[in-house]
């Protein structure tokens, strides 16, 4: 699956859906899955999203199709005043005009009748969020949303409306004017602090409702009064008829004139808001404006027609009186909320109770993402990938090992990268080529399964390398008896040659410099090698050069690799230009340090594969980007839940099959004293036009990715080539059908597979590894509370007595305070409210039960 290239600005009305508007945003903003509630798509990491994610973009809406786009402010810098309703608006109002009016500003109408004002965050201060500070919450609701909150992004759909951005693209909002100076002032006292998105208190959306429709079927409020309850619906079922009776040509005008009438009924208090926006949408489907001018141009004017509706409410007729008991029942649509310090709510205003059994009905959907340490959730491996052949032994070796098949797959891939090493070359175009030999890294906890599932991965190499030496000792032994031979003709050389001194020194000149006739220095064998484990730098040139095809390193723990870099003791510089020269394939010297002959190797190509754990990796995260991690490619799965020993046999044929063929592979021998070199692949022209693409898209990418990840995205076109070699051979050589002839190209297949493995595993496998492995102390302390929680299945607790409960790095209150604070962020805690007296608050929790549904490896 390819990527979607897409160039900002674009055309509003070609967006049609969520999903469209979601793709079309990614490049430029940093959106996320939302429900129909507001709340993130459950286990979305949305604090995580950032512009130009959008390969991930498309897994989330190919996941969920028809959920809203949020906006991370945090990560676009951006403010919101999110005025709710008609009152809130009027507030905002009142406030700007002290001030000089409404700034301009981009202005978004939401479909409950309020209106999102964005302004950018002031440089080097980011405010976070807010509820009630402008004004007090007791007269009206004036959230703010900023730093570590979030809004539904312009122009989204919901089923009871758009979010109206009537000036065009959504994209303005990235160039909304600096937060004023009043409105700063007004931002920075003291205020309140919320999670960023709090569930409606409002009815639900109403279902979508069915296409045949019966006027008077509409329920409306109960109002106390049967003659104006019928005038009501009268004038209700009057203007939905009008619209199903519609012709063509005048359609969308009389769905405009309902609009207005029927939501001049909501304003006044006679109709719900969600009955009449079903009534109006269904009436639109019933009269075919919907399949003829699309469901988001309907939305579109319907909004428009409730906002002018909902400032002119319709009057009584004077026939009718209404007095306070029809008033008061015509507006109760909602009431506030309060939980008490037993866990019961209660009417905020008339303290009557109203869920004796606890709080559910006050929870938010958490963002369980924290019990994961922050970290996002990883991609998957897709067996497939290998091909029938591997993917069944795969999932196998996986199951045997008690391992994630990410740890046998890409152990693999960088095995048969290394195996081709020099044998082999994929070259696009005319310039341009990449070894295929790769540098893994499997990264996870202790026994997450990844030296099991490398070590066997490895262990399909041991009879290959065994064969290669099977004459070992015959070539030693010939070795040292030429030795001898050659040791006995240079002492008699050197004897003659003293004896002749004796008898005339006067020769001494004239004795020849020359070696005897027939004298030639055996050269001594050596292991021919495959994997090495650990070496020096300066051993594993010399064991290049004795290995001109290429070299394998094998580590447990690549924490002791990159110690010797000076990443942890200072120093190592050379060592660590070694290894970037060796993912590279080139003309390497090595200087010995005991004698003075240098080490040349004419094609320096070593793969690594190893393990580390997720600390060593934010340690090598650390300091300047010198390209050599963004050469890695990373996985970092979930560990396996619960432990199996393998009882079941399976075959390891078509691994076997792979390595054996691979390592039979010759290089191209050349006349002296030229090397021998690789032999180059060409890729087909419809590959090119792949990797050609790929390369486009992930330029685009580029130019808004942190700088570690700018790195990683600069080797992904070259990762896509190698890899594109790899899996050539890798389906080739586990085909028990396929002919011994090799590939002599590399095809469109292998190139698409690679750019898909790029795409959605290893790219999103690197942002996981580069944003997360150092984690944030507080969100590392929550994740730490969180689990305590959950063992322990507390519903409430207090976070004083917890500190001496759960310990270090908690004791300290600070540190509980802010941990606590994550949680509550998170919707994970709720704050009891005890009655007020005097001392210090108690500090009191709920505990969102959601909580003990998570996995444990979650």
């Amino acid at each position: 699956m390819m990527g979607c290239v897409l160039h900002p600005p674009f055309d509003p009305a070609t967006i049609q859906t969520n999903s469209k508007l979601a793709l079309a945003l990614a490049p430029s903003l940093a959106v996320f899955p939302c429900d129909d509630t507001k709340q993130p798509i459950h286990g979305t990491p949305w604090k995580s999203a950032r512009p130009g994610q959008t390969d991930r973009v498309q897994r989330w809406w190919a996941a969920h199709p028809d959920a809203m786009p949020g906006i991370h402010l945090g990560a676009v810098g951006l403010i919101v005043m999110d005025a709710d309703g008609a009152e809130g608006i009027a507030a905002f109002e009142r406030i700007a005009e002290q001030h000089g009016g409404v700034p301009e500003c981009p202005m978004v109408d939401t479909p409950s009748g309020g209106r999102h004002y964005y302004f950018r965050q002031r440089s080097g201060e980011a405010l976070g969020n807010s509820r009630g500070s402008l004004p007090p919450k007791s007269e009206c609701t004036i959230d703010v949303r900023g730093d570590g909150g979030y809004v539904i992004a312009p122009d989204a759909t919901r089923d009871d409306g758009v979010y109206l951005f009537p000036d065009g693209d959504p994209l303005d909002i990235l160039h909304a004017p600096e937060l004023p100076d009043w409105l700063h002032a007004i931002l920075t006292g003291k205020h309140e602090e919320i999670t960023p998105e709090p569930l409606p208190q409002k009815a639900e959306p109403a279902p979508k409702p069915s296409k045949e429709i019966t006027p008077g079927a509409v329920r409306t409020l109960d109002m106390g009064h049967p003659r104006l309850r019928a005038w009501v619906e009268s004038a209700f079922d009057a203007e939905i008829r009008a619209l199903v009776q519609c012709g063509q040509g005048g359609r969308n005008n009389q769905l405009n004139t309902s609009a207005f009438a029927v939501f001049q009924l909501v304003a006044a208090g006679w109709i719900a808001a969600d009955v009449a926006h079903g009534a109006l949408v269904q009436a639109a489907e019933a009269c075919g404006l919907v399949k003829d001018d699309g469901r988001r141009s309907v939305l579109r004017t319907i909004s428009s027609a409730r906002k002018g509706g909902m400032a002119q409410p319709r009057q009584v007729p004077e026939e009718f009186q209404r007095d306070e008991e029809i008033a008061a029942a015509a507006v109760e649509l909602n009431r506030e909320l309060a939980v008490s310090a037993d866990g019961t709510i209660h009417d905020a205003a008339t303290g009557e109770v109203i869920e004796p059994e606890g709080i559910a009905a006050t929870w938010e959907v958490p963002d369980l993402s924290l019990l994961r340490e922050g970290r996002r959730t990883p991609p998957t491996f897709h067996p497939e990938w290998l091909g029938p052949h591997v993917a069944r032994w795969a999932e196998a070796q996986a199951r045997a090992t008690c391992a994630p098949i990410d740890y046998v797959s890409v152990s693999l891939l960088a095995l048969v990268g290394g195996l081709l090493g020099n044998r082999r070359r994929p070259f696009a175009g005319t310039e341009w080529t990449e070894p295929p030999a790769l540098f893994a890294a499997l990264v996870g906890d202790p026994s997450s399964g990844k030296s099991p599932a490398s070590s066997a991965v490895m262990s399909l190499v041991n009879a290959e390398e065994a064969s290669l030496d099977a004459d070992y000792r015959q070539r030693l032994r010939e070795y040292e008896e030429e030795k001898l031979a050659a040791d006995a003709i240079m002492a008699a050389h050197k004897s003659a040659a003293r004896e002749a001194l004796r008898a005339n020194p006067e020769l001494a000149t004239a004795i020849p410099v020359a070696l005897p006739e027939g004298f030639r220095e055996p050269v001594k064998p050596f292991l021919k090698r495959i994997v090495v484990r650990d070496s020096t730098v300066e051993r594993l040139a010399t064991l290049s050069a004795e290995n001109p095809a290429g070299l394998i390193l094998h580590r447990d723990e690549l924490a002791g690799l990159f110690a010797s870099f000076g990443r942890y003791s200072g120093g190592g510089g050379s060592d660590r230009q070694f290894f970037l020269e060796a993912n590279g394939g080139r003309n390497f010297t090595v200087d010995r340090v005991k004698s003075g002959d240098p080490i040349r190797v004419p094609h320096l190509s070593i793969g690594i594969i190893g393990a580390l754990q997720p600390d060593k990796a934010a340690e090598l995260l650390k300091g300047a980007d010198d390209g050599f991690v963004a050469r890695f490619l990373w996985s970092w799965p979930d560990p396996v839940a619960g432990f199996r020993i393998a009882r079941e046999t399976f075959d390891r044929g078509p691994a076997e099959r792979v390595v054996s063929r691979c390592c039979r592979l010759h290089m191209q021998s050349n006349p002296p004293p030229m090397p021998d070199s690789p032999v180059m692949l060409p890729l087909e022209e419809p590959a090119l036009a792949v990797l050609e693409r790929f390369a486009q898209a992930i330029k685009v990418r580029e130019s808004k990715a942190s700088p570690l990840m700018k790195s990683a995205l600069g080797k992904a076109r070259g990762h896509a080539l190698r890899l594109s070699c790899v899996l050539t051979h890798l389906w080739w050589g586990a085909d028990p059908q396929a002919p011994w002839e090799e590939p002599a190209n590399i095809g469109e297949a292998a190139v698409v597979t690679a750019c898909e493995m790029l795409q959605t595993y290893f790219l999103p496998m690197a942002e996981r590894v580069f944003g997360d492995a150092s984690i944030p102390v507080a969100e590392t302390h929550a994740a730490i509370l969180a689990r305590h929680i959950r063992e322990k299945r507390l519903s409430t607790f207090n976070a004083s007595k917890a500190r001496y409960t759960v310990g270090a790095p908690l004791r300290e209150s600070s540190a509980m305070d802010a941990a606590c604070a994550e949680l509550v962020e998170a919707g994970i805690l709720q704050p009891i409210l005890a009655p007020k007296k005097r001392g210090r608050p108690s500090k009191d929790f709920f505990v969102n039960p959601a909580i003990f549904a998570q996995p444990a490896n979650g």
